[in-house]
């Protein structure tokens, strides 16, 4: 499937990409490329090779032209390595292209020969397969950049409990499916078509295994979506919580992505972390991080057993109250909607912040911790907060300040709140089947057996 005569009904699709005269922002090279359109024959093999997948035909738009300037920035010396980006933008005037950015430059420009969804599988495995193709590599990692909902995908989630199951449902236009909305129409909209965690974690797996995933998008570092791209790659590199419009700073964290370092991944963690955003509400202003978190991916087997293990000393107790760490709240008008809760915090309190912990309770944490301490490798703790659009209030910083407490993956709780958003509800003339059900069709809800404790 990765041969090169697999390619050849690509490469007559694709056509030669020239300078856009009419552009109005710098999101195509300012110079001309070395040669027009697809490279006539692969280039020699890399050491490793980055697809940057920009998936930006939505409101971000306006935040991929100074995003390519600091990829160009971040290209410098980075020696036998390539770093592929993919544009999908709002601007009508052009469709989705692919550049490979060397040393500062743009030097291949290949736009394609329509407008497809770059959330549809398809699309997806098109750009994929080129990448792989023109620029071979002995290792590859891959950059999700735009927008994410976590786990939380609407009406729409693929069952994926057996096997990886996904579909790209044409007719389900408004469901939420966990990254990349499109919205088809080179607007600003966010009303679009999304690809669920199971499918996306299919059209990968029928590609290269990865050294890396490096989700630049909201709220990716859940473990349900991390337990679906079991097998897929290595490391995940992502936020629990919402990320900055602007993304990361990739004249900085590029680096990170060719580092020949076992850990590689602290350089693209810390590059991140270290840009300061101010942000403010009507009430609240602060500097916001984005806390961010290092996923071992050959470790979340043990880790679904660990966590089945541990649940079964405190089955039965009451849910969760607000004073836990959270990510998100579904309902941002209701604090009975927390929905994402840091997955360390949520395990501690019913462990050994009880009053009193048995020693029974403070061996079976500790237990657990280290399964987790071996799967979530590396994490920084954002204490002042992130910059949030509502979907948390800042007075649940206050819970980031303990270290103990911070784990950067969250995981989903079902709780019984009648006339709530857990159970069936409808949205805007669409019924929903409810988060506790949802959670149901996860392979992490298989994984960890958490059908034994009645969820």
């Amino acid at each position: 499937m990765k041969k090169l005569l697999l390619f050849m009904s690509a490469l007559l699709l694709m056509t030669a990409c020239s300078k856009d005269e009419d552009n109005d922002d710098d999101s195509v090279p300012s110079t001309e490329p070395s040669w027009a359109g697809v490279p006539s024959k692969p280039h020699e093999m890399f050491e490793r090779t980055v697809l940057v997948y920009i998936s930006g035909e939505n409101n971000l738009s306006k935040q991929i032209a100074t995003e390519l300037s600091e990829l160009r920035q971040g290209s410098k010396g980075i020696g036998n390595n390539a770093l592929v980006v993919y544009v999908d933008d709002a601007n009508s005037r052009r469709n989705p292209y692919l550049l490979w950015i060397r040393e500062g430059e743009s030097v291949d420009s290949v736009t394609l020969d329509s407008d497809p969804y770059s959330s549809s599988p398809e699309a997806m495995s098109r750009i994929l397969n080129f990448t792989s193709t023109y620029y071979p590599a002995q290792e590859y990692g891959l950059v999700l950049w735009g927008h994410a909902s976590g786990w939380m995908i609407g009406d729409s989630i693929a069952t994926s409990s057996s096997a990886r199951i996904g579909s790209w449902d044409d007719d389900t236009v408004n469901s939420r499916r966990a990254f990349g909305v499109d919205n088809g129409e080179n607007t600003t909209s966010v009303v679009g078509k999304w690809i669920n965690m199971p499918t996306l974690a299919n059209t990968l797996a029928h590609w290269k295994h990865l050294k890396f995933i490096f989700a630049d998008c909201c709220q990716f570092q859940c473990i349900e979506s991390a337990y679906e791209l079991l097998g897929v790659c290595d490391y995940l590199i992502a936020s629990p919580a919402e990320i900055p419009d602007r993304g990361a700073p990739y004249d900085t964290v590029t680096k990170g992505f060719f580092e020949k370092s076992e850990k590689f991944y602290e350089t693209i963690v810390d590059s991140y972390f270290a840009q300061v955003v101010p942000w403010s509400l009507p009430w609240y202003e602060y500097n916001s991080r984005t806390p961010l978190s290092v996923i071992y991916m050959p470790e979340m087997l043990n880790l679904a057993t660990a966590t089945h293990e541990v649940l079964t000393h405190f089955v039965g107790e009451e849910y969760p109250d607000m004073s836990s760490l959270i990510y998100y709240m579904g309902n941002q008008n209701s604090s009975k909607e927390s929905v994402m809760y840091d997955m360390n915090d949520f395990i501690l309190k019913h462990t050994m912040r009880k009053s009193p912990a048995t020693t029974a309770d403070t061996a079976a944490y500790e237990k657990w911790k280290e399964v987790f301490d071996r799967t979530v490798i590396y994490k920084k703790n954002a204490k002042n907060g992130w910059a949030s659009s509502g979907q948390v209030v800042p007075s649940m910083f206050q819970y980031l300040k303990d270290d103990a407490r911070y784990g950067g993956v969250s995981m989903f709780v079902p709780q019984n709140r009648p006339n709530s958003w857990y159970e069936p509800y409808t949205s805007n003339g669409v019924a929903f089947d409810g988060y506790n059900k949802s959670i149901k069709q996860t392979a992490w809800y298989y994984a960890a057996h958490l059908n034994d404790f009645g969820w």
